[in-house]
């Protein structure tokens, strides 16, 4: 895969893509469905073909969004008036 995605704050976002280093880079609140819709867009404006599913690398490998964790919740309160 030649192409990569990444997540960042909205305010760093000034090209959605960086081609010396081969990478998109969608806001980081983007996820499921809206990130691959964004990531396609820019493969788009790329002129790579796309598949009706999906996100295609111009090599023909699928191009994989980043894994970002859960955050884990926690029923407990802290308080950090000192």
């Amino acid at each position: 895969m030649c192409i990569r995605v990444r997540y960042a704050p909205r305010r760093e976002l000034t090209e959605p893509y960086d081609a010396a280093r081969g990478l998109i880079t969608i806001p980081g609140e983007l996820r499921d469905r809206y990130a691959l819709s964004a990531v396609r867009a820019v493969l788009a404006e790329l002129h790579i073909p796309q598949e009706e599913h999906g996100a295609l690398c111009w090599c023909g490998e699928p191009i994989r969004l980043p894994r970002v964790p859960q955050q884990r919740q926690n029923a407990e309160v802290i308080n950090s008036d000192a």
